[in-house]
């Protein structure tokens, strides 16, 4: 029977290595953005929806200044890049730089309607009843070097507020100007030539990031970099995702490499065979082609992330192998016999451990979820792989236990047993409530999402110096504007705008955008046509255009009605206002107003007070309050662990000795985060997760010490075997450059060193 199951389990665990290598045939499946391991806390379909466009808007734009002080090479360098990204197809043709014909089929759009449309700036003199500044103002121009007006535009448009208004349009913003169909800045002798472009997939895919990477090293070599003097600087969330990614690889496969190594050295130090290590091996592979196949399962594209805690797992599976095999320290010679004397522990001990691990189940974070997921199908199929397997592929004999590893063990039993050093262990227990009461009121809580990632410092420069070159300065914050239609929405942007207008003055903001700076509201184009016949065309006209000579006389027809956004966005020359005007609202209209280069969140937040269907947004300030909620939960959820944990222990160990158990894990959840605290850290989200863990192995140790009860010397070998290889895996990841995964991986460090330490202190919990 026992043989059945084993090939049984044998083409199960062959299947899932199959389903494997089929879907990473394509490419690695995962997914790196931090913001995919967060929950989908916005229940308003709303803002869930204008988050996901303000998203795809900052996140699938990429940006990129070619510069050279030889205005022709920077020109040829950059066009020769844009052909080549456009080439690849990483890049959308729709959404690529505007051509030369771009502004003018948009002002054909609006020019019917020019009687309604004023620039802020010339509304601004007409409502302070200075149309003379506008008059001086058009006759500079018309007189002026290099002047654009010629006859037909002066019949229609004498007073050159046509051209005004098309100049304020959105547009790149900050210094950038159109030079022979190329957007250009120029700055300190250098000419800087505008690349932009909506990329044609997901920046956070693993897949696409390979693509655009191969397209990016084209494009460069295609725009001759490195030539001497050419300098490229870019913008945009897939040159961020693409570091992250590759860091988090490099990091996954150091710490694997690292944790795996020591795992070996560790065995073949204790065990002195290949056997051993080999079905150690065994187990753990069986665990993590078994946990990685259910992953995909489950969730199509897990995030990377699962790689790294997935290098932990190994430090959990590897130590049923570890407890299987100290029993060659022992008389027991027969494989069965060993697997009988571990097998309670080690189903206890797994049972406790998959409560703890679904305790990450239990917060509503999907990347938490997949980890759990992962954690417990893998700790599942190791355990299985060890009932199933070892007995029959175990032909060690029984040999002595190393001295080293005896002197190791006896003094661990003494330090809890013996009489003469009650003194110390008393000691030791005040100094441990001493630190946990020093430490837990100097604690502080850090939930801030924008300190849980660190950004490569050469992609900040560069992004800073684009930002100061070009204005671009989109920041994450908006204002989400809700009304029947899009006539009322309009009107509600433009009140919110006379509000922002002082945060600009006071520098709290530089800028904003909104679907009103495209298309004013149809109030606000009849109140503009009144302030330019009242103005300007009654008591200006008629001298101007004896000024200029011209015979008096109606100009080209203007349009009757107004102008609406769907007359703008069907020229398809406006992709940022489509972007602002979210469609497919049954109950009206739903606009997003950006705000760029926000200083005071409060003042803005503030701006919006009161404004009928207004509402600020601030994706990371939420996100920052659910972290602090979700963290809050976390330690809720230590609680539900340990009491969902005693009660099984009680089945075997009684209601005492099942709390003696949970004492020294305990234990280790109340000092870690203390000791952290002291040493300056903040309790964070992650550490608070770390600790569910270290509970849910920590009670393993304490298991395993009070089945053996008399302080057997194989025993504390293998606690000691198993403390080292979880601290080898979990500890290293507090080597990671992921602020999130480091404060996760010092936790875990800290709190499995204190369970260890604590655990024989369980071994009077004897089983009934």
């Amino acid at each position: 029977m026992r043989r059945r199951l084993a090939i049984l389990w044998l083409g199960a665990i062959v299947a899932a290595a199959g389903y494997l290598g089929w879907r990473f045939a394509d490419g690695a499946p995962f997914r790196t953005d931090l913001m995919a391991l967060l929950p989908v806390a916005d229940h308003d379909p709303a803002v869930a929806r204008a988050k996901q466009a303000m998203t795809d808007l900052v996140a699938r734009r990429i940006v990129v200044l070619v510069g050279h002080r030889d205005r022709g090479l920077a020109r040829l360098a950059a066009t020769e890049m844009a052909a080549s990204l456009a080439r690849s197809g990483v890049l959308s043709p729709a959404d690529a730089v505007p051509d030369s014909t771009a502004a003018a089929r948009l002002g054909a759009a609006y020019f019917p309607y020019r009687a309604g449309l004023l620039s802020d700036a010339d509304r601004r003199l007409l409502l302070g009843d200075r149309g003379q500044d506008i008059v001086n103002r058009a006759l500079s121009q018309i007189y002026g070097f290099a002047s654009f007006a010629d006859s037909r535009l002066l019949r229609n448009d004498p007073f050159l507020l046509f051209p005004e208004f098309l100049k304020g349009l959105p547009g790149l913003g900050g210094q950038a100007f159109p030079d022979d169909g190329l957007l250009t800045i120029r700055d300190d002798g250098r000419v800087w030539i505008v690349v932009s472009g909506s990329l044609a997939g997901d920046p956070f895919a693993l897949e696409f990031q390979g693509r655009f990477q191969r397209a990016w090293d084209a494009a460069m070599a295609a725009a001759g970099a490195p030539a001497e003097g050419l300098s490229v600087l870019r913008l945009g969330t897939i040159f961020y995702a693409r570091a992250g990614a590759s860091e988090a690889l490099a990091e996954a496969s150091a710490i694997t490499a690292c944790a795996i190594i020591g795992a070996i050295a560790l065995m073949l130090l204790a065990f002195r065979s290949v056997t051993p290590l080999v079905l150690g091996v065994l187990s753990i592979l069986a665990g993590l082609v078994a946990a990685l196949s259910a992953s995909l399962l489950a969730f199509g594209t897990p995030h990377v992330a699962v790689l790294l805690f997935g290098a932990g797992l190994i430090g959990v599976t590897v130590d049923y192998g570890v407890h299987y095999f100290t029993q060659v320290f022992t008389p027991r010679a027969e494989p069965v016999e060993r697997l009988r004397r571990v097998l309670p522990g080690m189903l206890l001990g797994a049972g406790t451990t998959a409560i703890g691990y679904c305790a990450l189940a239990i917060a509503p974070y999907p990347g938490l979820r997949q980890v759990a997921v992962f954690s417990v199908v893998g700790v599942a199929a190791s355990l299985l792989t060890v009932i199933l397997w070892f007995p029959l592929l175990d032909r060690v004999r029984p040999r002595p236990l190393p001295a080293a590893w005896r002197r190791m063990a006896a003094l661990t039993h003494r330090l809890w047993t013996e009489d003469g050093l009650r003194r110390v262990r008393m000691t030791a227990a005040i100094a441990a409530l001493a630190v946990g009461v020093v430490g837990f009121s100097t604690m502080r809580t850090e939930d801030d999402i924008r300190r849980q990632q660190d950004l490569p410092a050469h992609l900040v420069s560069e992004q800073n110096e684009i930002q100061r070159l070009a204005g671009i300065d989109t920041a994450g914050q908006f204002f989400l504007v809700e009304a029947k239609d899009d006539e009322e929405a309009l009107a509600g942007e433009e009140v919110l705008a006379a509000r922002l207008a002082p945060l600009v003055e006071a520098g709290a903001l530089a800028g904003w955008r909104s679907p009103a700076d495209f298309v004013p509201s149809m109030a606000r184009q009849s109140e503009n046509r009144r302030l330019i016949e009242e103005r300007l065309e009654r008591s200006q006209l008629a001298a101007l255009q004896d000024r200029l000579g011209m015979t008096p006389g109606p100009g080209e027809r203007r349009a009757d009605g107004f102008l609406d956004l769907r007359r703008v966005r069907a020229t398809g020359q406006a992709a940022f206002l489509d972007a602002l005007v979210l469609d497919g609202t049954k109950d009206g209209a739903l606009h997003v107003v950006a705000l760029q280069g926000l200083a005071d969140p409060a003042a803005a937040r503030r701006a919006g007070d009161g404004l009928p269907g207004v509402r600020f947004i601030d994706p990371a300030a939420d996100v920052t309050a659910l972290l602090g909620s979700y963290r809050r939960q976390a330690v809720w959820l230590l609680g539900a662990s340990i009491l969902l944990m005693v009660p099984l222990l009680a089945v075997r160990h009684g209601w005492r000795g099942g709390l003696r158990i949970m004492a020294p894990p305990s234990a280790a959840v109340l000092l870690a985060p203390a000791l952290l605290a002291l040493c300056g850290l903040p309790f964070t989200f992650f550490a608070a997760m770390a600790l569910v863990l270290v509970l849910a192995i920590g009670v393993d140790y304490a298991i395993f010490c009070a089945e053996d009860g008399d302080g057997e010397a194989a025993t504390l070998t293998a606690v000691t075997l198993a403390t080292l290889t979880t601290m080898l895996s979990f500890g290293l990841l507090a080597f990671s450059h992921t602020a999130a995964v480091q404060t996760f991986g010092i936790t875990m460090l800290t709190g499995i060193a204190i369970a260890f330490l604590a655990a024989p202190g369980a071994a009077s919990g004897r089983p009934r």
